[in-house]
């Protein structure tokens, strides 16, 4: 029978799919996790109003409020079961002109890095996090926000941005619009934004 799907090739692409996503839940337990290692790491970066920052994550949940200056500030913290883990973990943290990269890295898998992030009030942001929750909090800007594994919330003002873009592979995506106008906001891969 061709084109029919029989049950044991589903059955087979069902167990193959769950040993793939495997990895993300356990991971995505993270945050409830008793860490043997952890260390805090702060830096700041001067930054114009009205930029893009581009934020590039793997494991861990990150937090981005409005700030009050024209900076960047970060606070991370990296958090293993192995010393080595957290030394070698790193910021790749670039400013040139209205664009600002983060990039997180981490040795290998069982590192967490969980990051609060203050920007400028109008700052256009670019998120992609692998495992982890992200909240934005009263940003001005779009916001272009991506995410495997976890939960995205978002507070903000409709009137304070004209494109949001959210998409959660596995997870809930929730905003608090506080002013229903005429922004544009899409939701991938078809899950309501409830406000």
């Amino acid at each position: 029978m061709l084109g029919k799907p029989n049950s044991i090739s589903i059955v087979h692409k069902t167990i193959l799919v769950c040993l793939l996503l495997a990895p993300f839940c356990s991971a995505s337990d993270h945050h409830r996790r008793d860490w043997d290692y952890e260390e805090t790491r702060n830096e700041s970066h001067d930054f114009v109003s009205g930029g893009m920052v581009h934020v590039r994550l793997s494991v861990g949940d990150l937090r981005i409020t409005r700030g009050n200056s024209s900076k960047i500030q970060v606070r991370y913290t990296i958090k293993s079961h192995h010393e080595s883990r957290v030394k070698d973990a790193r910021l790749d943290f670039n400013v040139g002109g209205r664009d600002a990269e983060l990039d997180f890295h981490a040795s290998s898998s069982g590192t967490s890095i969980d990051v609060e992030l203050e920007v400028p009030p109008n700052t256009n942001l670019d998120v992609h996090d692998k495992v982890g929750d992200l909240t934005v909090e009263e940003i001005e800007g779009d916001k272009d926000l991506e995410l495997g594994v976890g939960d995205i919330r978002i507070v903000s003002k409709a009137s304070a941005y004209h494109l949001v873009r959210a998409s959660s592979g596995i997870g809930d995506v929730n905003g608090d619009v506080t002013d229903h106008e005429t922004a544009e906001v899409s939701v991938l891969p078809s899950q309501p934004l409830t406000s």
